[in-house]
């Protein structure tokens, strides 16, 4: 187990290199300067220009006057920097680099500082840790009812309606329901404010739900089709057979059998959970780092936007792995295929 472990360990690792080069060649490839874009974006209305001289200041401050290679390296690994030519690691220390945007302040500090006072949950990270929790019991709490009444009512009418209900929660866009709900909420029936005051807990409850109906439409519906072939295996006709109650055979003997592939795909959930946080927290305005995530692509924040690409990256990379190990402890006949397929 400690060997698997390993090796999926350094798949992270090898996952974490690849997607930095790729983001590092991207934005790289995106005409115009950081300072340009979020100066331009902050300025325009009082006509400000950038003069050479202090272009040529703030390319040498942040290394942008390196060939491209030079400054990857020096992200990744380090440099000697300042006239004492001190050494300062890269990202391998754990070192984000410093905020273009956001006057050099390190990432590090922008996205898991809290407010004086406050604790780690009151930062970035952590409110946007605590909204994504909330949202996957959201997900959870009514995705697996939700699936288990539409695999017993499936042949009947109102199995049919949860079908067109679940389907319609799948399509709609989490942006379009995120207005809908700002528009007939706050706007029409006044139950959540415009600007919600986030350290009030039950100002979360639509932000949460919004974010996780997608999720919670695929649950049930993953859960309903995995019930309903199980429902028709043989096993499943020879505990009805017996005299079982049906409770009994739903709980013993369905839902059993429904673990592994339930939990399989509560990692794309979480995934797609954390994809949504773009869309629903510049929606609302809410103070996390999905929000801030979309701010930084939008100003050319370079070290924002990879600190941020890595942090996503490693967090689904853990979150798979995770639930991997999971299914494998469940279901011990996947890591029988799995070692199977290896030889």
């Amino acid at each position: 187990m400690i060997q698997r472990i390993v090796k999926k360990l350094l798949r992270v690792l090898v996952i974490l290199l690849g997607v930095l080069v790729v983001t590092f060649i991207l934005i790289h490839a995106i005409p115009g300067n950081p300072l340009s874009n979020f100066s331009t974006a902050q300025r325009g209305l009082t006509n400000y220009s950038i003069n050479q001289a202090t272009m040529r200041n703030f390319n040498q401050r942040f290394g942008l006057d390196q060939p491209i290679w030079r400054q990857f390296t020096r992200y990744l690994i380090g440099d000697f920097y300042g006239v004492d030519g001190g050494f300062v690691c890269g990202v391998i220390c754990g070192n984000l680099g410093p905020s273009v945007s956001q006057g050099g302040r390190t990432v590090e500090n922008i996205l898991f500082s809290p407010p004086p006072g406050k604790s780690f949950w009151f930062s970035q990270f952590g409110y946007s840790i605590r909204l994504v929790l909330l949202g996957s019991l959201i997900a959870v709490g009514l995705g697996v009812p939700l699936g288990i009444l539409g695999a017993k009512k499936h042949a009947k009418a109102s199995g049919r309606i949860l079908d067109v209900i679940l389907a319609a929660a799948v399509s709609i866009p989490n942006f379009v329901l995120g207005l809908l709900a700002m528009i007939i909420l706050a706007s029409w029936l006044h139950l959540i404010k415009v600007l919600p005051d986030w350290n009030d807990l039950g100002q979360w409850i639509v932000p949460a739900f919004v974010l996780s109906l997608m999720p919670m439409a695929n649950i049930a519906r993953m859960l309903q089709v995995a019930i309903v072939n199980i429902q028709n295996e043989d096993y499943i006709r020879t505990a009805h057979a017996k005299g079982l109650v049906e409770r009994r055979v739903t709980i013993d003997h369905i839902l059993r059998n429904a673990y592994a592939p339930f939990i399989t795909y509560l990692g794309p959930t979480l995934v797609e959970l954390f994809a949504g946080l773009f869309i629903v927290e510049s929606l609302y305005s809410f103070p996390g780092f999905g929000r801030q995530y979309w701010m930084a692509v939008l100003k050319l924040d370079y070290p924002l936007i990879l600190g941020l690409t890595l942090i996503y990256t490693l967090g689904i990379a853990l979150v798979n792995i995770l639930v991997e190990l999971t299914s494998e402890v469940i279901d011990p006949r996947l890591l029988i295929v799995k070692e199977q397929d290896s030889q």
